[in-house]
């Protein structure tokens, strides 16, 4: 994503300079009838003429540098070396880049998509959608579980929901295009800091950013910070599915407590004025309960007048509805995504993918995918797209969230 940018930033840097020379013919005509009028002679105009083209290279280094496709007369004059003709023309700030982003539920590594792995490489368990996640400038999931062989099981938990997931599962990540993760849940622990370390470890090797565990409680609260096509995006998590043994200290590994809301508000508010679109995750809800509750709700209206944008969740296994407030979107539970889940239901899922723009939120779609074999996610067609999609619209209506299904793809009206 990021060579994306550097890519998109050099095309436009070769399309204003490209500018920026067509315009040479121009001054050369200016500078010849200068020295003409001058009486010069014709040595006098071909010096004239290097002198102009001289400063027009250093006009096109300029615009390609600003992206500005104006200059002020000063500054026309500064690079030409020639009084500026034209009228004075009032700049106007450029207009927002607008960012489409793909976000997606859980994300497990151990069980089935392990032995997935081990059969036929790391980055198999999201290969089938990989193109759809890559499409995206951005693309965010939830990443249940750590990502290493090392550590030793926590204690107080059932041996069945203790995870750890393979190591080469990064290789998934960075085929598809996960630019951020939260590590913001109740599995993030499952063996100790050493497992923890080795995921941050492989992310930050991988240039994937993540939020909502760390070494200690600072980094445990830090948001990341990413930039697409020149706008700076903040990404808060935090988990309210937290075992007291996860809590981190000054001295501890740990998640971010999201059941301290009024820190986690706070840290929204801070993040609100470092960056253009604040996105905030959050781990929470009933499991297999495809309704929000009463406390999901609340928290989620109160993210958003702190100053998140969006608000992208999970951990009921299910999916939930898509709802807005104040014109920004919440998704209650983004489901499964990476899991051989127990249930038909818990297998259904979906990518949600929208634009960010000059306006905020716009053009919001599903993806519907089904969990099969290993637990993998594949895109669905047909019937089945219906289903899923259908279930969806079902638990969005309540809300105020209409979904019309169209060849396969739920476009989402809230």
């Amino acid at each position: 994503m990021a060579q994306r940018d550097a890519d998109s930033r050099a095309r436009h840097s070769r399309r204003h300079a490209s500018r920026a020379h067509a315009l040479s013919p121009i001054w050369i005509v200016v500078a010849v009838l200068a020295v003409v009028s001058l009486g010069a002679g014709v040595a006098a105009a071909a010096a004239g003429r290097e002198t102009s083209l001289r400063g027009q290279d250093e006009t096109a280094l300029w615009l390609g540098r600003s992206g500005s496709r104006e200059m002020s007369g000063a500054a026309t004059t500064a690079a030409t070396g020639t009084a500026d003709m034209t009228p004075a023309v009032e700049t106007t700030p450029s207009t927002p880049a607008t960012i489409t982003i793909a976000a997606v539920g859980d994300l497990l590594f151990d069980l089935g998509p392990r032995r997935l792995i081990d059969a036929h490489g790391g980055a198999a368990p999201l290969a089938k959608v990989a193109s759809k996640l890559r499409s995206a400038d951005l693309t965010i999931a939830n990443l249940e579980t750590t990502l290493s062989n090392r550590g030793v099981a926590v204690l107080g938990k059932p041996a069945h929901l203790i995870f750890n997931g393979h190591p080469k599962g990064i290789l998934s990540l960075t085929s598809a295009g996960v630019d951020l993760v939260s590590l913001a849940n109740n599995h993030a622990m499952d063996h100790g800091r050493i497992a923890l370390a080795d995921t941050i470890a492989a992310l930050d090797k991988a240039k994937i950013g993540h939020a909502g565990a760390g070494m200690n409680t600072t980094t445990a609260w830090r948001p990341a910070y990413v930039t697409i096509k020149g706008r700076r995006i903040a990404y808060v998590a935090a988990t309210q599915v937290v075992p007291s043994y996860f809590l981190p200290s000054a001295t501890r590994a740990g998640v971010a407590n999201g059941h301290d809301l009024k820190r986690l508000l706070a840290y929204v508010r801070a993040a609100h004025k470092k960056a253009d679109i604040v996105i905030v995750s959050v781990h929470w809800g009933v499991e297999q309960s495809f309704t929000a509750n009463g406390s999901q709700k609340h928290d989620a209206r109160a993210l958003i007048d702190a100053g998140a944008d969006v608000v992208l969740s999970h951990h009921p296994h299910v999916m939930q509805g898509i709802d807005t407030y104040k014109g920004k979107l919440i998704a209650y539970s983004l489901g499964n995504f990476l899991f051989p889940y127990k249930t038909v239901e818990g297998r259904k899922s979906f990518i949600l993918r929208f634009e960010y723009g000059r306006k905020g939120v716009a053009n919001i779609t599903a993806v519907p995918v089904y969990l099969g074999e290993w637990g993998r996610p594949v895109v669905q067609t047909g019937a089945s797209a219906r289903s899923i999609l259908g279930k969806l619209a079902a638990i969005s209506k309540p809300m105020g969230t209409k979904i019309t299904i169209k060849d396969g793809i739920g476009y989402i009206k809230p």
